[in-house]
């Protein structure tokens, strides 16, 4: 029997934090939460701040919606300047990633479905880049092989990262 799933009402702000290099993010709800089917998240990304190079996820969607600032996504074959507002769904195995590029800090809200536990994919890369650390490139593609992420290669003057 699943038990149900319990209320989560959280200020703004609040949330359990943590810092990836020089971004952050708030875990809102996580697969724990959610019995799996569901991760929302913020990312906080100051100019130039950590972002993830062009990757799919195989058994997840993930969406992408801009609170603040200006964010550069790529979703499949087009590049966008999400601003406050912007929508972004990104289907399973297509080639996404994002980036602040603007002069200004930007909060992204991040959901996945299912959620699993994609928590642990940012726990794990915090722990790789703690103490301004570059990650290990093969400890990265572990971390990220683990949480269905896969990085793919696409144009590099379409989007670099």
């Amino acid at each position: 029997m699943t038990l149900p799933i319990r209320e989560i009402v959280l200020a703004p702000g609040e949330g359990d934090r943590l810092t990836i290099s020089n971004s952050e993010v708030i875990f809102k709800a996580v697969g724990a939460d959610t019995h799996g089917h569901l991760g929302v998240f913020e990312n906080l990304i100051p100019p130039g701040g950590t972002a993830p190079g062009p990757h799919i996820h195989r058994h997840m969607e993930e969406i992408f919606y801009v609170l603040e600032g200006e964010v550069e996504i790529l979703v499949g074959n087009q590049k966008i300047l999400g601003q406050p507002g912007a929508f972004v769904l990104v289907p399973r195995s297509t080639p996404h990633a994002f980036a602040n590029r603007g002069t200004t800090p930007a909060k992204l809200l991040i959901m996945f479905t299912p959620g699993g536990e994609r928590e642990k994919y940012f726990e794990g890369l915090a722990e790789l880049m703690k103490n301004g650390h570059k990650p290990d490139k093969e400890a990265l593609l572990e971390l990220m092989r683990q949480f269905d992420q896969e990085p793919v290669e696409i144009e590099e003057s379409f989007f670099k990262v």
